[in-house]
């Protein structure tokens, strides 16, 4: 993970990689909102460069954003300084939060679990984010689908930014067995009369929707509800989605 937040954190939203999390938080919170949730303070975790942060503590939430990545986070802070704003930043690992000063009304974790290598990781953030939360409380997360990385591989090169002084493109190679998509970053970066080159991989690993249910019981957690990004319901098996988004509660 390291080298692909070196490489793309100062990049990360010109070049659309928060594109998700913009759209999808204030439609998760009005949501939540008109499903009996309630609190103000919110724990963003494997925040990036803040995307959701900035929205959620723009309309006076009381926000952490939480991230493993040094380089991310200090893009965050430059683009929405603390000031005045109930906003922190902390650099930790979700996998290991350890003991945790305070609690949430919700964690929220967007574009980061298929990250994790193995169930074995996911239950680790299971069971840190349980101890986030008061009972009731919600932990909101979202996962590409194995359909939607399955489907990945099949356009394996992509150029997804170009302009005069940037060219980023992406190779992907999904292994069907495995469940694993390595997906190589490319960027062309003008500097002055030449073109610098910088290359990551980012790995990200699918897991089947039930594995997921059994662990979220295991750690302490309901399933509330499976949705699609539009924010419809998410059938196992039925529906056809690139990504799905789960929201538990703790019991």
């Amino acid at each position: 993970m390291t080298n692909y937040y070196n490489l793309l954190a100062p990049i990360y939203e010109r070049i659309g990689l928060a594109d998700f999390a913009l759209d999808i938080t204030p439609r998760l919170i009005q949501f939540a909102q008109q499903s009996d949730w309630t609190g103000r303070s919110i724990a963003d975790l494997g925040a990036g460069t803040g995307a959701s942060t900035r929205w959620l503590a723009n309309r006076g939430y009381v926000t952490t954003a939480i991230d493993q990545s040094e380089e991310m986070l200090a893009t965050a802070r430059r683009m929405l300084p603390s000031d005045g704003l109930s906003v922190s930043y902390e650099q930790r690992d979700i996998r290991e939060l350890g003991s945790y000063p305070g609690s949430f009304d919700m964690a929220l974790a967007l574009d980061v679990m298929n990250e994790f290598s193995s169930l074995r990781e996911v239950e680790q953030v299971f069971q840190a984010v349980a101890g986030l939360l008061d009972s009731r409380k919600w932990f909101v997360f979202d996962m590409r689908t194995i359909q939607g990385m399955s489907a990945d591989g099949e356009d394996p090169e992509r150029i997804i930014f170009e302009d005069p002084n940037l060219l980023v493109l992406t190779r992907t190679a999904y292994d069907y067995d495995r469940q694993i998509s390595d997906v190589a970053y490319v960027a062309f970066h003008r500097d002055g009369e030449y073109w610098r080159r910088f290359d990551c991989v980012r790995t990200l690993r699918g897991y089947p929707i039930q594995a997921l249910a059994t662990l979220l019981q295991r750690t302490g957690f309901t399933v509330k509800a499976m949705l699609t990004p539009a924010l419809t319901a998410y059938e196992p098996g039925v529906t056809h989605s690139d990504r799905m988004l789960i929201i538990a509660i703790k019991n």
